[in-house]
């Protein structure tokens, strides 16, 4: 994700395991105030630490100054192996669904159904994007609605949709975020429409970045236990 805007972090999540790299000089700043941390490959190691290194890359997440106002994790940048952390970890779950292609549309069910099978999730939220009119994300958001609820027993909030706009791949190309390069735009418009529900969502009880991480490390014990089996 930082690659969009240009960014290339020097470091990951492996080397504040490692004690190699204090965790403020591996997360990068980005545009809008918006920071980025490489995770994967730290994650994936996460079930395998003691229990004085799990505190201390707690201490070091509270103590990240300034303090997040939100935390996301890109579960498709950390891969289908990592999935299983970051849903059971996360205090919301939002599903991304390209409605403009009907494979996209398909695998974002077989990824419901996932969430409810397998991590017991009865409830997630959806963002539609990559379709040019809201008619057809509702369409896309009702027929989904309705499939998970009738044969997965999940509730689907809508969240929102981003609209098919050229001012996205413009600004990509910049490497900007469209709601600075462009806003203006139907998308930039769109985002924050998003960013408005999602900060008005109320607080899940973290205990601040601290609280996810060991969550995190919970959920990534419990992954590698199923694994064994």
């Amino acid at each position: 994700m930082a690659a969009r805007f240009g960014l290339r972090p020097g470091h990951d999540l492996t080397a504040v395991m490692a004690r190699e790299h204090p965790l403020a000089e591996v997360v990068v700043d980005g545009p809008e105030g918006v920071r980025f941390l490489a995770a994967g490959r730290g994650v994936a190691r996460l079930a395998h630490m003691s229990f004085e290194e799990e505190q201390g890359l707690i201490r070091a997440f509270s103590a990240l100054d300034p303090a997040p106002d939100m935390l996301i994790a890109d579960a498709a940048a950390l891969g289908d192996d990592v999935l299983p952390r970051s849903v059971l970890a996360a205090g919301e779950v939002v599903v991304v669904v390209c409605g403009g292609a009907t494979d996209a549309i398909t695998e974002a069910y077989a990824l419901m159904k996932r969430l409810a099978w397998d991590f017991a999730r009865r409830r997630c939220h959806v963002l539609v994007c990559r379709v040019r009119e809201r008619e057809r994300a509702e369409v896309v958001f009702g027929n989904l609605r309705d499939t998970a609820s009738r044969y997965l027993g999940l509730e689907l909030r809508w969240l929102g949709w981003i609209p098919d706009d050229e001012s996205m791949r413009k600004a990509e190309r910049l490497h900007q975020p469209v709601i600075g390069a462009f806003p203006d735009s139907g998308a930039a418009q769109a985002f924050r429409d998003v960013a408005e529900t999602v900060s008005a969502w109320p607080f899940a009880g973290e205990h601040g970045l601290g609280g996810f991480v060991q969550r995190l490390v919970r959920a990534s014990r419990i992954a590698a236990l199923d694994g064994d089996h």
